[in-house]
This record gives C-alpha cells, structure tokens and sequence, in this order.
C-alpha cells in the first residue's frame, strides 16, 4: 500500500493546510464569503480527507483518531504565546509530523498569534490580554479595602470564581485569560521571536 506523506502551507489568516488532503484544490479556490470560509474550516481536518478514510495517510486512522480526541477533551495541546487550545487539528498534525519526521521541535501557534506575529503586534496583545484578565479581579480589590471582616470571604469566594469562570471560557471559547499563559508566551515570544520582525513559514 502506497503511504501519503503530508505537506503543510500556511496560509495569509494562519491556517493550516495540507497539501495532500483530497480536497486541497477546494481549500484554494479565490475569496469567499464569510460563509464559504466558515464552511472551508470545517473541512480543515485530517477526518474530511480521503486518505484518512482509506487509512493510507503517513499517520494512521486510529493515531488520528486518538489525537483528536485529545484536542477536544484535553488541554495537552494549546498556543504557546496565550496558552489558547488549539482548535485546528492540522496545526497539531503539522506539528507532530515535524517531530517525528525532522526531530524538530516546532512551536505550537494558534492563528491569531501567528497573524500578530506577521503583523508584529504580538507585545500589543499580550499586554491587552494580561489587562484583560487582571481587570478580572478588580471587583476583589474592594472588597478587600471595605473594612467589614466578611469580605475576606467574599473575596476568597470571588477569586474562586473567577478562576471557575476562566477556566469555563478557556475549554469553551478556547481563549486563555490566565495570567500565567500569557506570561509564559511572553517568555516564549522572547526567547524565539524577539528579533524576527516576521514568522517565517516552516
């Protein structure tokens, strides 16, 4: 049996996409509407391909299968510049491709921060996301100042809300408001893309 090996592009949003997927000449097709793109997406994963049906793909059926079903009920894989799980199935298959292929540790990058890095506003959003989720406490900062001896409760029970309620919008909306995710991709940021003006495609 012939086995087809994978290829990636990214394309000008970030997306993902293989090259010999069986509806690669669909994925290409000039500007759609927000609806077409929509309906494209959905299209974006090893399991709408043919080659997955037909278990001749360099990754097997069952090692697909095993993968999405750690995208979507896990948090093994998520951005390392925002800490946002990784909605897009490609981008975890090109990254395990060149693992295991190359030996080469690639970066785990949602779309959105990959356009900030083409763009170069990554350190402008990192800061308007940390913004955002510090201003998740502020609530808890009065309570703290009342000199009324409950709110120390209040307070406590706040916080644990508020960490009920990020940890919510992080696995529903997959979109990371923990202070230690964005501070981390800081880090990551700096230490890989600091002096590169732009993401060079792998």
């Amino acid at each position: 049996m012939v086995v087809i090996e994978p290829s990636f592009e990214i394309d000008e949003k970030g997306r993902v996409i293989c090259q010999s997927h069986s509806k690669y000449p669909q994925f290409l097709r000039p500007p759609m509407t927000h609806l077409e793109e929509l309906q494209m997406e959905k299209q974006l994963t090893c399991k709408s391909c043919a080659h997955y049906i037909n278990d001749d793909c360099y990754f097997p059926r069952s090692e697909i299968d095993k993968i999405e079903l750690d995208r979507l009920n896990r948090s093994r894989f998520q951005c390392n510049l925002c800490g946002n799980k990784i909605d897009r199935m490609l981008t975890i298959i090109q990254k395990i491709y060149f693992e295991v292929k190359f030996n080469m540790n690639m970066p785990l990058i949602c779309c959105n921060c990959y356009l900030s890095l083409e763009e170069n506003k990554f350190i402008e959003n990192n800061r308007r996301r940390i913004i955002e989720s510090l201003s998740f406490y502020t609530p808890s900062i009065f309570l703290i100042i009342n000199p009324f001896p409950f709110n120390f409760i209040a307070t406590f029970v706040f916080i644990l809300f508020v960490i009920a309620l990020k940890i919510f919008i992080k696995h529903r909306f997959h979109y990371s408001l923990f202070l230690l995710d964005l501070i981390k991709g800081k880090r990551f940021y700096e230490k890989n893309f600091r002096d590169q003006n732009k993401l060079d495609s792998p």
